[in-house]
């Protein structure tokens, strides 16, 4: 893939849909490409989250120690974006079932890039906002459905 193809695959990630392309495109030629076989884990849940993955090519299985398996990503899904940025553990696990290819960002490289390019970061930092604002919402829905239920004990 060219640089350009690879940005606009950044460019359909939630986080990066409204960053300049030119700041996508620093990112896309700065993310390393990485390679997986399959079995091989892309994202270990609890390890500190030092890189994000966009996969490019093939598939991974999601899973938490608590749920196993919740589900499954191919191209364009982006892993460990969250962690990678807040300087924290990851929240799942991914392993390859098939070939991998994918474009690893850097902890480092996310910083620079938001520290060179203010906007980069400004941008990316409102997506995550946004995103944090709908999922406390979606948790108010789900407390106030909780709080009206009825009592098991009235079962």
């Amino acid at each position: 893939m060219s640089v350009r193809a690879d940005a606009e695959t950044f460019r359909g990630i939630p986080i990066f849909s409204e960053c300049d392309p030119v700041h996508l495109q620093v990112l896309a030629f700065s993310a390393a490409r990485q390679a997986f076989e399959a079995e091989d884990l892309v994202l270990k849940q609890g390890f500190r989250g030092a890189a994000a993955f966009l996969i490019l090519n093939g598939r991974v299985d999601i899973s938490t120690d608590a749920n196993g398996k919740i589900g499954s990503a191919g191209p364009g899904a982006m892993l460990g974006e969250v962690a990678m940025i807040g300087d924290s553990n990851y929240a799942i696990t991914a392993r390859a079932t098939e070939p991998l290819s994918t474009a690893r960002i850097d902890r480092n490289l996310f910083m620079r890039l938001a520290g060179e390019y203010p906007e980069f970061g400004a941008s990316v930092f409102a997506a995550l906002a946004r995103r944090l604002e709908h999922s406390i919402g979606e948790f108010d829905v789900t407390r106030h459905a909780f709080l009206q239920a009825r009592s098991f004990r009235s079962l």
